[in-house]
C-alpha cells in the first residue's frame, strides 16, 4: 500500500520537467557567468563572478522539493538537471553530473533535518546553503581553492551563501507559490496547502 511519502508517476513527470527546464537555465547561466567574469576581471573581482549567480544551480532541487515534498526529490531532480545539461552541451563531462549529486545531497540533507515536514523560506534557504557548502568543499580540491587566501575563500563563500538564499530560497519560494496560485500544481503537496497559506506539511504529525 502506498504512503503519502512514496513517489507517484506524477511526481516523476514533474521532476523530469523541472530537470529539463533547469538544465537549460543552468547552461545559459554558465555562459552568462563567463561574460560576467570577463567584465569583472579589470576590477580584480573575477573570482566572484560565478559566486554571485551560484545559487541558480541549486534551484532545481529546492523548487522540486517545495512542490512535491517527498524524500529524495531534491537529490534526483538536481541530478536530472545536471545530466540533461551535460547532454545539452556542457563541456564539463561527467563532473557536471557529479556536482549535481553533491549539490542535491546538500539540499536533501537540509530537508531531511526537518523530517520533510517544514516547507518555508527558512528550510529552502538552508537547503541552498547546504548545497553551497557541499559543493564548495568539493571545489576546494577539484578547483584548488585551497591555494587561495583564507580571506578570499571566506568572502567567496559568503557571496555564495547570499546567492543561495536569494535564488534557491527566495526566488524558488516565490515561483512555487505563484505556481500554486495558478492551480497548475494543485495535485501536489503544495497545492493542498496553498488554500490556507500554510508552509508546513502536517500529514505525518
Amino acid at each position: 500500500m502506498k504512503t503519502k511519502k512514496q513517489w507517484e508517476l506524477k511526481d516523476v513527470i514533474l521532476m523530469a520537467i523541472l530537470g529539463v527546464v533547469f538544465s537549460a537555465v543552468y547552461l545559459a547561466v554558465f555562459q552568462g557567468g563567463l561574460v560576467l567574469s570577463t567584465a569583472l576581471t579589470p576590477l580584480g573581482l573575477s573570482n566572484f563572478a560565478f559566486e554571485l549567480i551560484y545559487g541558480v544551480w541549486f534551484m532545481a532541487a529546492t523548487l522540486a522539493a517545495y512542490l512535491i515534498r517527498k524524500p529524495g526529490v531534491a537529490l534526483i531532480t538536481e541530478v536530472l538537471a545536471a545530466a540533461v545539461e551535460l547532454l545539452m552541451g556542457n563541456a564539463g563531462g561527467l563532473t557536471v553530473v557529479l556536482t549535481g549529486v553533491i549539490q542535491g545531497l546538500g539540499a536533501e540533507l537540509a530537508f531531511a533535518l526537518f523530517r520533510y515536514k517544514k516547507w518555508d523560506l527558512g528550510s529552502m534557504s538552508l537547503a541552498g546553503i547546504f548545497s553551497a557548502v557541499f559543493i564548495f568543499c568539493y571545489e576546494l580540491y577539484y578547483l584548488s581553492y585551497y591555494l587561495l587566501s583564507p580571506a578570499l575563500l571566506a568572502a567567496q563563500l559568503a557571496v555564495r551563501f547570499l546567492s543561495a538564499v536569494l535564488f534557491s530560497g527566495v526566488l524558488c519560494k516565490l515561483v512555487g507559490d505563484a505556481l500554486a496560485r495558478t492551480g497548475a500544481v494543485k495535485s501536489y503537496a503544495i497545492g493542498a496547502t496553498a488554500r490556507i497559506g500554510t508552509i508546513y506539511d502536517e500529514e505525518d504529525s
